[in-house]
């Protein structure tokens, strides 16, 4: 299964009734989008994290049941859901953070649930101690590790700090999945370089993502560039959530999901699970907010066995 282990918190969408500006909640969370998103896409899925017993965790909890995500790693707690404020006034979308309760802040994690291939970790979580450290930790007990960086500047207090648990991780995990905005906000001048550079330190399969500009993954045998595939856009967010699905489902279909199967990939292959990735992300891209699409969506062959 692919375990996807990080935060479930509500996004404030900025709409207009009336002709006044209202806030819409979405179900979202990074690792939750991610959980969401293989199972539509015809994946294994399982969701490790807290979720809480107040009205809006009890939705959390039934989105997941009934998309077929495993729960057995989930934990439910009576702190309140964090909320997340969605600004979409810039060139990117901009997450502003409300966790009152502290969610998985002085507890620790649940074990990996039977089955587990592969752990993903990143976004806001790993900016905030002391679940950061704990997070790490399960980490490197995991058979295998997807980061997703997925950075949310106002999360980040300690920046060098953050960016050195980054690098560190990446240095550990089976894949290494940025774009050229969350590099830009952690002070990387060069991404190509940068990704080269967490290969080179132990990583298997870095992604480098430009929106409407295309993917480039590297591997130690090779790498391809990767079109982005074109969509009426009406908002980013979760786009990056459901690449990432994309890219892990197609991974797990065809029994690429370890570290040296990722290091092997090149050419045709590799381009194959990559556009899988493009795929997806350009369909959460044509819906308003983090909607994971649904395999029938996209077309079954880009997810099909190979």
């Amino acid at each position: 299964m692919i375990v996807s282990c990080g935060e479930a918190l509500v996004d404030l969408m900025p709409d207009w009734l009336d002709g006044g500006r209202i806030y819409r909640p979405v179900l979202g969370g990074s690792a939750y989008n991610v959980a969401i998103g293989v199972a539509r896409l015809g994946g294994r899925a399982a969701y490790l994290w807290e979720l809480s017993t107040d009205e809006l965790g009890c939705a959390y909890a039934q989105s997941l049941a009934g998309e077929k995500v495993d729960l057995s790693a989930v934990r439910r707690d009576g702190r309140p859901t964090p909320v997340c404020i969605v600004d979409l006034s810039g060139p990117e979308p901009r997450y502003n953070i409300a966790d009152p309760g502290r969610v998985m802040h002085d507890t620790p994690l649940p074990g990996l649930p039977e089955g587990a291939e592969i752990v993903v970790v990143g976004s806001a979580v790993l900016a905030q101690e002391p679940v950061a450290d704990t997070l790490e930790q399960l980490a490197a007990a995991a058979p295998l590790v997807a980061m997703d960086y997925n950075v949310r500047e106002p999360s980040i207090t300690d920046r060098a700090r953050y960016r050195a648990r980054l690098e560190r991780m990446s240095a550990r995990a089976g894949i290494v999945k940025a774009s050229d905005a969350d590099l830009r906000m952690i002070g990387v001048d060069d991404p190509v370089a940068f990704l080269h550079r967490r290969l080179e330190e132990g990583a298997a399969l870095a992604v480098l993502t430009r929106g409407a500009d295309g993917v480039t993954a590297f591997t130690r045998a090779g790498e391809v560039e990767v079109e982005a595939h074109p969509v009426a856009l009406v908002d980013a967010v979760g786009a990056g959530d459901a690449f990432m699905a994309g890219l892990l489902t197609a991974l797990q279909n065809r029994g690429l999901l370890s570290a040296a199967a990722l290091a092997e990939l090149r050419g045709a292959p590799l381009g194959a699970v990559v556009d899988a990735a493009q795929a997806a992300a350009a369909a959460a891209c044509g819906k308003r907010g983090a909607v994971m699409p649904l395999r029938t969506e996209i077309g079954g062959s880009h997810f099909a066995p190979a």
